[in-house]
């Protein structure tokens, strides 16, 4: 055995052993009013955006923005909101086909 070997073996040996004694970090649960807060926000933010490229005339970009908010959303009240939005964009690209 050379010395570059036996050196090889012990910064392998003290590498696994760092590895397996460093303290795991798992990522902290998400509080469930934060996650229900920030979803919220977001699906009002593509509503948004929905609403901005229904003004443009832009239907599928439109389309595509109101079922992101719709699958974000955990509000009843804005859910029924988007709903009806979305049907009504919906209609549309039926009647324009």
């Amino acid at each position: 055995m050379t010395f570059k070997h036996i050196l090889g073996l012990t910064a392998a040996s003290g590498l696994a052993c760092t590895l397996l004694l460093s303290p795991v970090l798992l990522p902290v649960p998400c509080q469930a009013v934060e996650a229900s807060f920030s979803t919220n926000a977001l699906s009002r933010r593509y509503v948004k955006e929905a609403r901005a490229f229904r003004a443009q005339g832009r239907y599928e970009l439109a389309r595509q923005s109101y079922v992101q908010a719709l699958s974000v959303c955990h509000d009843p009240q804005e859910y029924e909101t988007i709903k009806q939005e979305l049907n009504g964009i919906e209609m549309l690209l039926r009647t324009m086909r």
